[in-house]
């Protein structure tokens, strides 16, 4: 067991490529379906004599989708928000075309609006309220500029979006098409299976802590995806509408799972040593045979498993551990405490990993009538986020607008369109910087490309089908980038940016000189605006912090103290952590020390909340009880004390610390003779083992390291 640790660091390491380009059929596809979804609505564009048909090019680019369900969603979102977003634009033209600073400030204010409620939101809902600033934006500056035709403007700039939106819609549902419904259920099959082999890797102790580390964030990747799968679901097929709540509890009872797994595999890996050889062989061969029946579930290739058969599996395997269990409490007397104390609290925990990864699936397999742990409703916490969201947007395009409006410069413009967009790819954005990078490096790459093939090639075209023809070869790689996860901003700007300034106009004119003061002022409106992201963060850090405040303050307290039922304090903490799962970068230090942390919590809350029902059984010598209840109530106010002190406050965790050190002193000091009171002195100590692993384990977490840097 100790070989898995000592592994080289450089085992499950794969050479990636340079440019890691996804060359699946799927996105072979999907890139051919957006180009041709582009080409087709420019020549609506055209054929319409549209005055800015790169709108159109742009919005498919933008829009394009793997699935039905999500180009249907974000379709829709994106059509409200631009409608709103015209009206309001032609309002505010209407009331202030002669008042400049009035026009700016009601336009701003927009801007703060559409923030605010983006980061309140979430999936399309949220890029639907960001289309509606966007649009705002766009309709009151250019319309601004000519009053008179401000409706041609609107008018125009909308009907080339609306183009743009049902080319893309039009081509994802007939080229090919794929149903978030079915991509769905296959995510559900494949995670199902992830997690499987996740969990048996736990109990073999089969991998390195590096590559495990790797595993559980691969399955933090999938629960992500599949919330976005789901909401894409869930607006594509009625059907599934019912199933909202079912499908949305999957998130939590993956996070469960993954947190008990995590414990597991970290208290196996500490179980060694001679003291410990004689338990070992008794725990080894239940462990073995669990995984064995779990490797069997990860192997079943069925799109969903036979619940029937889940629920004999969970039985058998819960039935061997309890045997399990008798074995090594019958060692009572004859092996040292913390030793069967160690070796109950791996199979304690092997049964709740096997218990939890059958209901994990069994949401797939059957429907909402399954027991389920009541998700409780979570308060929402005070959030600052959405208002210096909204308050930093405001300010950035102001300060572009006033710049451009200063300077007279003739193409401010493009360079406040560039700092919105800019702006809006930080929504709901951590690491804001990492997030708008790509999308400016793609920009900078499309302009290079766009210049080249304007002064090179344009000028050599006879007719829209040889025009067709070369803009089809350059969105065809920025599809296949697109379609890529980790170059997915850097090919949507390729494809987005390039073509739209291409598209300039009905009739070509080589104008060399606009053409670059356009890419200019782009290109310098985005890099101001990542100057504004670098000098004023808005991150979910302060959020991060309340959330620890109320679990160690107030959750954990809360069980300890009995106020607050353990499955229903696990569940809340868990809830927490997934509204800012979408946040974590697990990559990031902190953001794991966070994540693994909130689980520990989470799996903490089932056993002070066995630890209290230990306290009151009839089999526990009553010095043992008073013990046990003294400690519930020393650790929970420790915990009070730790929520109230500053960050890595060592007193506050020491006296959290000692408060589970004098119980396993008190616990461990018995003389034991086989027997139901050595059985419920052994459970003590596993749980009370447990707590202790926390200060190990998630020590960082518990000094809020997380929040440095």
């Amino acid at each position: 067991m100790a070989g898995a640790r000592t592994t080289a660091a450089s085992e499950g390491t794969v050479a990636r490529p340079l440019i890691p380009v996804d060359l699946g059929w799927r996105n072979i596809v999907f890139s051919l379906r957006t180009a041709a979804a582009a080409v087709m609505a420019l020549a609506i564009c055209y054929r319409l004599e549209l005055r800015d048909p790169q709108w159109a090019t742009l919005t498919v680019n933008l829009l394009a989708q793997p699935t039905v369900g999500a180009a249907l969603s974000k379709s829709l979102w994106r059509t409200i928000g631009t409608v709103l977003g015209g009206i309001t634009g032609l309002g505010i033209v209407a009331a202030f075309a002669e008042a400049p600073a009035l026009m700016v400030g009601a336009t701003v204010a927009a801007v703060f609006v559409s923030f605010y409620l983006a980061s309140r939101l979430r999936n399309f809902v949220s890029y639907g309220a960001l289309l509606f600033g966007y649009t705002t934006i766009l309709v009151a500056y250019e319309g601004s500029a000519d009053p008179l035709n401000a409706w041609i403007v609107a008018g125009d700039r909308t009907a080339a979006i609306l183009i743009g939106i049902g080319c893309g819609t039009l081509m994802t549902m007939l080229v090919l098409p794929r149903y978030a419904g079915d991509a769905l259920r296959e995510q559900l099959a494949g995670t199902r299976r992830e997690l499987a082999r996740y969990v048996a890797t736990a109990l073999r102790l089969s991998a390195t802590p590096a590559a495990f580390a790797r595993l559980r964030g691969g399955m933090v990747r999938r629960v992500v995806q599949f919330d976005a799968l789901r909401a894409s679901a869930l607006f594509e097929a009625p059907e599934m509408r019912a199933d909202g709540p079912r499908l949305q509890r999957i998130v939590h009872e993956l996070l469960l799972v993954m947190s008990v797994a995590r414990g597991l595999y970290v208290r196996i890996d500490a179980f060694t040593g001679d003291a410990a050889a004689g338990v070992e062989t008794r725990v080894r061969p239940a462990l073995e045979g669990i995984a064995a029946r779990i490797d069997a579930l990860a192997a079943d290739g069925a799109p969903r498993p036979d619940a029937a058969a889940l629920r004999h599996e969970a039985a058998s395997a819960a039935a061997a551990l309890k045997a399990g269990g008798q074995e090594i409490a019958a060692m009572a007397g004859t092996a040292p405490f913390d030793a069967l104390a160690n070796a109950l609290l791996i199979l304690r925990r092997a049964g709740e990993l096997v218990e939890a990864l059958a209901l994990a699936t069994m949401i797939d397999a059957a429907g909402a009538g399954e027991r389920s742990i009541r998700q409780p409703a979570v308060a929402a916490a005070p959030n600052r986020e959405p208002l210096l969201l909204g308050l930093r947007g405001a300010v950035a395009i102001l300060l572009l607008t006033a710049v451009w409006m200063a300077t007279g410069w003739s193409e401010g413009f493009a360079a406040v369109a560039g700092g919105v967009i800019t702006l809006f790819l930080s929504v709901n954005q951590d690491r804001e910087i990492d997030a708008a990078l790509p999308f400016l490096t793609g920009t900078a790459i499309a302009v290079v490309a766009s210049y080249l093939v304007f002064i090179f090639v344009l000028p050599r075209l006879e007719g829209f089908g040889q025009l067709a023809a070369v803009l089809m070869l350059l969105l065809l790689p920025a599809g296949l980038l697109a379609g890529t996860p980790a170059t997915g901003a850097l090919g949507t700007a390729i494809g987005a940016m390039g073509i739209s300034q291409l598209s300039t106009g009905n009739l070509y004119v080589l104008d060399e000189a606009g053409f670059v003061s356009n890419a200019f002022a782009l290109l310098a409106g985005m890099a101001a605006t990542l100057l504004v992201l670098a000098v004023w963060p808005v991150t979910s850090a302060a959020r991060r912090g309340r959330t620890w405040r109320r679990t160690v303050g107030a959750i954990v307290p809360g069980v300890a103290r009995g106020t607050i039922p353990p499955r229903e304090g696990s569940a809340e903490i868990v809830s927490l952590l997934a509204t800012l799962l979408p946040r974590l970068s697990l990559d990031q230090q902190r953001d794991e020390d966070f994540f693994r942390g909130s689980l520990g919590s989470a799996s903490s809350c089932i056993e002070i909340g066995r630890l209290r029902a230990l306290g009151t059984d009839a089999a526990m010598p009553a010095d043992a009880a008073a013990a046990i209840a003294g400690f519930l109530a020393a650790f929970a106010a420790a915990l009070e004390r730790l929520a109230d002190a500053r960050p890595g406050d060592k007193a506050a965790l020491a006296a959290t610390e000692a408060a589970i050190e004098a119980l396993h002193k008190d616990l461990a000091g018995r003389s034991l003779a086989p027997g139901a009171s050595a059985t419920a002195l052994l459970e003590a100590g596993a749980s009370v083992r447990f707590l202790a692993d926390r200060f190990t384990i998630d020590g960082a977490w518990l000094a809020r390291r997380f929040e440095d840097g």
